[in-house]
Parts: C-alpha cells; sequence; structure tokens
C-alpha cells in the first residue's frame, strides 16, 4: 500500500515543501523511505515516555540507513529534487 505511485507523490510533495522551507542543512531532509512498520517499544525504539530512542532505531534499523545513504539511490526511498 505505501509502495503506490499516489502515496509516493503524496510523501514527495511533502519532502519537496519541507525542503523548500528549509533555512539550513540541519532542518533540511533529502531522503525518506516510509516503513510499514512503526517504532517499536518491544525493541527500545519508543522510550516510556513515547520519545524515539535515536540510538536504538538507528542500531536496529542501519541498513536502511546506510540505503538512504549509499551513492547509488534506492527504488525504496522517496528523493527531494
Amino acid at each position: 500500500l505505501l509502495d503506490l505511485p499516489v502515496i509516493r507523490a503524496a510523501f514527495k510533495d511533502k519532502l519537496e515543501a519541507l525542503a523548500r522551507t528549509a533555512t539550513g542543512s540541519s532542518s533540511r531532509v533529502d531522503a525518506i523511505i516510509v516503513l510499514a512498520e512503526p517504532p517499536s517499544i518491544d525493541a527500545n525504539e519508543v522510550t516510556d515516555k513515547g520519545s524515539i530512542n535515536q540510538r536504538m532505531v538507528l542500531s536496529r534499523r542501519a541498513a536502511l540507513v546506510e540505503e538512504l545513504y549509499a551513492a547509488e539511490r534506492s527504488p525504496r526511498a522517496i528523493y527531494a529534487t
């Protein structure tokens, strides 16, 4: 479902709108991969207070992070133009 062209186009539109308003590299998002699996409390990706545990997400989803930053563009990722 998340791979439908209309869904990907909607995310691309939002990504490009965000890119137009970014004031610097720290607030710019160049690429995303939309996941069907949300962050997991059981995998300690979400804290008891509901915050994202960035270290655990990056550790558990390292392959996805590498895919986003790879020299060759991923067909799963959506890129700002």
